[in-house]
């Protein structure tokens, strides 16, 4: 038996990630440079996953739109606008960028004979060409200093960015952190003293990862390799036992089900015993560091069911929940710059007249005036991070069916003509969310209802004097 190195299909000299991840200096605590965060999210098989599942799941649906003094027509048209722009697309672009290097800015493009040193104005906005570019530090590289005097009101704050040298006006970029900045700590791949990458401490763990890839490779290699006992000849070996040596060797090699091939009762044919390889705990523990690392739930890597056990899966879900509520908190800035944006495209001037036609009641109001109003009751709320079961939503609706039965019940003998009508627009209101308990919606015309009321043609009817004759 001889020993010697195995090499798996040349892959010394093999791919960049490869070489990289495999570098001796990688130790627990080593950060990672911007080439390195590149090649872990384009090529690492957690890559990917690390960075966009958290955008995924915090943006899964879009968020409910409220304009409280303003017709419907306007969260429409806000809407539109928003879609027309690709909004969630570079919102998504700029925070993937950010957890990838640590920094990321979102630029509007100037427009006509327009100089990115120009301020950007309403008209410009208003004319609904608007063009993003998603920049990551490389692209602003030197300009992302920063102020490192703690007695600057800036400091350790970023407001300004250049492109290949090219200054961009504050009004036209908007800067996106992962984390926040450490005084005096130096971002390798971000080349500034601003936030980290989010594989900045779970390089090490994710080296690990790609142990656990060399030997699931190696155990499929090995698990066909068959070990057989047999007599070895002599030191003198003939041309004649060396051709017979082959064809029993090729008889085992070629043998399959259904076949039958012989040996001698002292020989042994039986493949190789990997039984000792069960390394599942590893492969999972090196997750759950990653996991750790990242300060996000187990589960987004491990792809585990969240009820494991009676009370485990609604921690789990409160876990998950509160950490997609985080990143929708990191993400806050970035969606009030482009929630400012959108405004102003989608509520321009020439929209206001076309309002103003629609809804008389516009006829004396200035624009400055519907559109701050506007601003300032505009809301945007976000959906529940995990959704109910069916099961779930079934009991709530009928939890809400009886809330709304009772207090009908309490209050529709006490009321009369209008205010019956509009207690029962209420109780088909609120029926009528109850799509799993009710498919169909319930139509009735108050109207009517109202009228017999007023008349008392819905008073019930006394019961007949009991006839004398009856049974």
């Amino acid at each position: 038996m001889s020993n010697g190195d195995i090499e798996y299909g040349g892959l010394a000299n093999g791919s960049p990630l490869w070489n990289i991840m495999q570098a001796q200096n990688i130790e627990p605590g080593s950060t990672p440079s911007y080439e390195l965060c590149k090649l872990i999210y384009v090529s690492h098989p957690l890559g990917k996953r690390i960075i966009d599942a958290p955008i995924a799941r915090a943006m899964y649906k879009r968020r409910e739109i409220i304009v409280a003094e303003a017709p419907e027509c306007v969260i429409e048209r806000y809407n539109d606008v928003w879609d027309r722009m690709q909004s969630d697309y570079y919102i998504a672009d700029c925070e993937r960028l950010a957890r990838i290097y640590g920094i990321a800015s979102l630029a509007i493009m100037p427009q006509d004979d327009r100089k990115t040193t120009d301020e950007i104005t309403p008209e410009e906005l208003w004319s609904g060409k608007i063009k993003f570019n998603s920049l990551d530090p490389l692209n602003t590289a030197g300009s992302l200093v920063g102020i490192l005097d703690p007695n600057d009101p800036d400091f350790l704050k970023y407001s300004h960015i250049a492109v290949a040298g090219v200054p961009y006006h504050r009004s036209r970029a908007h800067i996106q952190l992962h984390e926040n900045p450490v005084y005096l700590d130096y971002t390798v791949s971000a080349w500034g003293y601003v936030g980290r990458s989010c594989f900045n401490r779970a390089l090490y763990p994710l080296q690990s990862f790609i142990q656990s890839m060399i030997a699931d490779n190696l155990m499929m290699i090995k698990s066909g390799v068959i070990v057989a006992k047999i007599d070895q000849p002599g030191s003198i070996l003939s041309r004649t036992m060396q051709s017979a040596q082959n064809l029993r060797l090729n008889i085992l090699k070629q043998a399959q089900t259904g076949n039958t091939i012989s040996v001698k009762p002292d020989e042994a044919i039986e493949s190789l015993d990997l039984n000792n390889l069960t390394y599942a705990e590893q492969r999972k523990n090196i997750l759950e560091n990653i996991a750790l690392s990242l300060d996000m739930p187990a589960s987004f890597l491990t792809n585990d069911s969240l009820a494991q056990g009676f009370g485990e899966g609604e921690e789990d879900a409160k876990l998950i929940n509160s950490y997609i509520d985080s990143v929708r908190l990191e993400m806050k800035p970035i969606y009030d710059w482009m929630d400012n944006i959108v405004q102003y495209v989608a509520w321009s001037p020439d929209y206001f007249l076309t309002l103003q036609q629609r809804f008389p009641e516009y006829a004396k109001t200035s624009y400055n005036e519907w559109f701050h109003q506007c601003r300032r009751s505009f809301k945007a709320i976000w959906p529940e991070a995990l959704e109910p079961t069916k099961k779930e939503r079934s009991d709530h609706q009928k939890n809400q069916y009886e809330s709304v039965i009772a207090v009908y019940q309490a209050l529709a003998p006490e009321c009369r003509a209008e205010n019956k009508a509009r207690l029962i627009d209420w109780v088909i209101g609120n029926l009528n969310e109850c799509a799993d308990l009710f498919p169909n919606d319930l139509d009735l015309d108050t109207s009517i209802i109202a009228m017999e009321s007023a008349l008392g043609l819905d008073e019930p009817a006394e019961e007949e004097e009991e006839n004398s004759f009856g049974g």
